[in-house]
């Protein structure tokens, strides 16, 4: 009872958001996208087919991204739009321009809520059951109620909470730029940018948010920039 990541097309720098264009007839929906790329493989594969007509429902405009690196570093735009994600009947889109997740209706693209996190979310959530996971520039994990976007637990990914000046905001020295990835009830997420300051890639138990396993040392090693 859902749909694929065609759902919401953010399209450019407009970020047009055409949700639910892609219903399939009678009611029917294809299958969830609930990670980037649909899967944990990153395969960009939906096992559900695409009708032959598709039909806007409605669209949503949304502000332009702002991404961590200029449009000169052209390797490095990984945020240079909003990646949405969906489940059920609802689609979840991060922000790097207020700070938030956001969770709208498929059918009528109504707002169902926003939770605000204290720095950009530059990666598409993930959503495992009834939970949505997403990282932020504060260097954290977070896991909210996908019904209600109530927090649940929080990891934070590097070995404090000190904050320095980044895309003009307070960011986390390590900000969580490794997208979350689920498979088999664990969330994946690393954090970190410079080798020398650490990485810090992280195993967490996606119901309770326990630390299974923390890679503190594979980051430091030397590489060819």
């Amino acid at each position: 009872m859902s749909f694929i990541s065609q759902n919401v097309t953010l399209v450019s720098r407009c970020l047009s958001a055409f949700a639910a264009a892609l219903l399939l007839p009678a009611g029917a929906r294809a299958g969830d996208w609930p990670q980037w790329r649909h899967d944990a493989y990153r395969s960009a594969i939906s096992p559900d087919g695409l009708p032959r007509e598709l039909h806007l429902q409605w669209s949503l405009q949304l502000p332009p991204a702002e991404p961590a690196w200029p449009w000169s570093q052209h390797k490095l735009r990984f945020d240079a739009v909003s990646q949405p994600v969906a489940a059920g009947k609802t689609v979840f889109v991060p922000s790097t321009v207020n700070d938030t997740v956001t969770a709208y209706d498929i059918d009528t693209g109504a707002e169902n809520w926003r939770f605000y996190t204290d720095a950009p979310v530059r990666f598409a959530p993930a959503v495992f059951r009834d939970r949505v996971y997403a990282v932020s520039d504060d260097g954290h994990l977070y896991c909210l109620s996908a019904d209600t976007g109530r927090l649940e637990w929080r990891v934070r990914g590097g070995p404090s909470d000190t904050r320095i000046l980044g895309n003009d905001r307070l960011v986390s020295m390590w900000p969580a730029r490794g997208g979350p990835v689920i498979r088999d009830g664990v969330v994946y997420f690393a954090a970190g940018i410079w080798p020398f300051m650490g990485v810090f890639v992280h195993a967490v138990d996606a119901a309770t948010g326990k630390v299974i396993w923390t890679n503190s040392g594979t980051g430091s090693m030397y590489l060819v920039q």
